[in-house]
């Protein structure tokens, strides 16, 4: 597989980085009295949740990796999905985690897409920031390549929280959906791993070796290897990866620390593009593509982490992650090309603590993020380069008295945004280049209210905003009758408020988490295709005025040995035209553009999940879960709504599992999916020519020895 090489300046970032935070303290962030505190409290905090439970509950808090996310947890809801409740549930990739999520849909919207709080297709994608170990991993660009976030195996996360809806004085453009948080093995290396595990099931098997160790009392190694062989829905398809990772972690002295983190990702796999919905049903997972050629989904990513973090005295503390990505992936029939894609940059965060409990964290973001992918068309050399710059700073203060929380917070960043593409054919090319340079600003104010040991009420708003994508960065307009061009939007950020009033307590047995919200955004982006004066063009528009609203529920209880868990989410939203939007449909036809103010596209209204666990004993559990998934809109025009595959049908799954302790070392787990084998489709193009169908009946089995 081709890769590409770093440049000379990539390897010097690197070096510089590594080199300087040596220097710069050699040492630790926390304590070593205070980690073991906070392994107690963990400890607390685990026994007295479900085992099952996505959300911490009580108002003891695992002590996060982000001091970010501490200061929202009193005016916001933060979903931690621990290690503890990832394994023994079969789940294969991060996006097997994620689908658990009652707000959550993956791939509903399109291929590997995760959409949050009902974004829809054409938005879920811009309305999302992933991070693993602080860097960001969201996708620039999505069109002609998609992509998916299955960067780490499962085996190697230690939690995922996430922030769902806003979130964007912390981190910047595209938190309107929310903020995904993985954070691996390697950033808490307070206990290293030696652990082997192993899985078979019905479509592969996976293999996962970790081992870690002290050298002396300051200082931890750890590192390992996992393998996952997966078999995909149709005949011929796969998903075979390999990742390699190794870490240290220093701990200079009490208040100095530092960690550094390595990772290497090799996947091949193989799937099928188009597909049409008469082909499925007629041969199920014998359906071959009508040409014969499959998608190569081959991909490779290396990452490198450095995290420092210093108390500078008794009120001043500072942590810094500072990262570089570099990758590449191909997943077409159409091109036989690779998106190269690299990430450098850091996040610096200085917090102040003033009065008893007041606080004041400021933040210093600086990142670097590029795509570039060049191939060949029949003779025509294409080549599509995007540049992204993002500085920001960042303030959020904390003020406590008494039972209240009081949060203000604001963010001022600096957008450099450039694209240098070359495309159209050999008899009509079409190029151009640009560089784009954009400020924006976002603020919250947020107050909470404890009124019990647990209970506890907030209210919250935040103004935000959504750059511009890849595409949306360029339009493809006609320079005179004769010459296209790739020529910077004039369009305008999207401006969005979020108002969110929630509540978290315990109601006899059962405990609650609570949250209703509702987001308008003004001026939603949109880049449609239509018949401009010299042939068709691509603009994009502030189009639409758009309101989401939904409510988000979380329902826990422990009745002696049996665990139940129940979530919730409803989800509704509303176009209608801007000003300008209408004016477009003015100027060149209502049936020019293809759009629907019915509803939002590829939102399901609702989704529920209903989980429970029985332990026995100490060794054994068993466990079932049933997830209900909402009918939803795949239409884009009211015309279509009666036509097939215009409305994506409801459907539920069962799944079963358990787990058996054989000593302390060794662990039997496994499981059915699907076990009523229901047939649905996980993503559908509108009119079903386009499918990705869920997988059938699966059985697993693992086992996992610590040594």
């Amino acid at each position: 597989m081709k890769r590409r090489k770093i440049s000379k300046s990539q390897y010097f970032y690197l070096r510089l980085l590594v080199c300087g935070t040596l220097i710069i303290g050699g040492g630790a962030s926390v304590s070593l009295a205070a980690e073991k505190q906070d392994d107690q409290t963990a400890k607390s905090v685990q026994e007295a949740a479900s085992s099952t439970a996505p959300i911490k509950l009580s108002d003891s808090y695992v002590r996060p990796d982000y001091v970010e996310i501490e200061k929202l947890r009193d005016t916001k809801q933060v979903i931690v999905i621990t290690k503890r409740a990832i394994e023994e549930k079969g789940y294969k990739t991060i996006s097997d985690v994620l689908k658990d999520q009652p707000s959550i849909s993956v791939g509903a919207s399109f291929w590997g897409e995760i959409d949050i709080r009902g974004q829809g297709a054409g938005q879920a994608h811009r309305n999302i920031q992933v991070l693993i170990d602080g860097a960001p991993m969201t996708t620039m660009v999505t069109h002609p390549l998609p992509n998916n976030y299955d960067y780490v195996p499962v085996e190697q996360v230690e939690k995922i929280e996430i922030i769902p809806g806003g979130g964007s004085v912390i981190y910047g453009s595209g938190a309107a959906g929310g903020i995904i948080n993985i954070t691996t093995n390697l950033r808490s290396m307070n206990k290293p791993q030696r652990t082997l595990t192993t899985e078979w099931n019905s479509d592969g098997y996976r293999l996962g070796f970790n081992y870690g160790d002290k050298v002396g009392q300051k200082l931890t190694l750890q590192g390992g290897y996992n393998k996952l062989e997966r078999d995909l829905y149709f005949v011929n398809t796969f998903r075979n990866s390999d990742y390699l990772f190794a870490g240290l972690r220093y701990d200079a002295d009490a208040d100095h620390s530092v960690a550094f983190r390595f990772s290497h990702l090799e996947e091949e796999s193989r799937f099928v593009q188009n597909i049409s919905r008469r082909t499925v049903e007629r041969y199920g997972r014998n359906a071959r593509p009508s040409d014969g050629k499959y998608n190569d989904g081959d991909r490779a990513l290396n990452t490198y982490n450095l995290t420092y973090n210093q108390n500078l005295g008794s009120k001043w503390k500072f942590s810094g992650d500072f990262f570089y990505t570099d990758g590449d992936y191909k997943n077409s029939k159409i091109i036989d090309g690779r998106m190269n894609h690299d990430s450098y940059g850091t996040r610096m965060k200085f917090d102040y603590a003033y009065g008893k409990k007041n606080s004041l964290l400021i933040g210093v973001d600086w990142v670097n993020q590029s795509s570039h992918l060049n191939y060949i068309s029949g003779r025509k050399p294409m080549s599509f380069n995007y540049e992204k710059e993002t500085r920001a700073l960042y303030l959020l203060n904390q003020m406590k008295n008494g039972k209240f929380t009081f949060t203000q917070g604001v963010r001022r960043e600096d957008l450099i945004y450039g694209f240098d593409k070359q495309g159209g054919t050999l008899r009509r090319p079409i190029g151009g280049k640009d560089t784009s340079h954009r400020w924006n600003t976002a603020a919250e104010l947020s107050l909470g209210y404890q009124y019990g040991t647990i209970g506890r009420v907030f209210a919250r708003w935040e103004r935000g905003f959504t750059s511009p994508d890849g595409l949306q960065i360029a339009d493809e307009v006609y320079a005179d009758a004769s010459s296209k061009v790739y020529r910077g939007t004039s369009a305008t950020e999207e401006r969005y408020n979020l108002y969110e009033i929630g509540m978290r307590d315990k109601i006899g047995a059962t405990a609650v988490n609570l949250t209703l919200f509702m987001s308008a955004t003004d001026n939603e982006l949109n880049r449609p295709y239509f018949i401009g004066a010299y042939g068709p063009e691509y603009k994009t528009f502030n189009m639409f005025n758009v309101k989401r609203r939904g409510v988000e529920l979380t329902l826990q209880q422990r009745l002696g040995k049996l665990d139940l868990t129940e979530g919730y989410t409803y989800l509704h939203g509303r176009r209608t035209y801007t000003a300008q939007g209408r004016a477009v449909l003015d100027e060149y036809g209502e049936d020019a553009i293809d759009f629907t103010s019915s509803g939002l596209v590829s939102v399901p209204k609702h989704k529920a999940i209903i989980q429970a666990n029985y332990a026995f004993d100490k060794k054994w559990s068993v466990g079932a879960k049933y997830t209900y998934f909402g009918s939803y809109n795949n239409f884009v025009k009211e015309s279509k709504r009666h036509d097939e595959g215009s409305i994506i049908a409801s459907y539920g799954l069962l799944d079963l599992n358990f787990k058996f302790k054989q000593n302390d070392n060794l662990e039997w787990y496994g499981g059915v999916t699907n076990v009523l084998n229901k047939t649905y489709y996980e993503y559908a193009s509108e009119g079903m020519w386009t499918l990705t169908p869920g997988f059938p009946r699966t059985y697993f089995v693992g086992a996992r020895y610590s040594f």
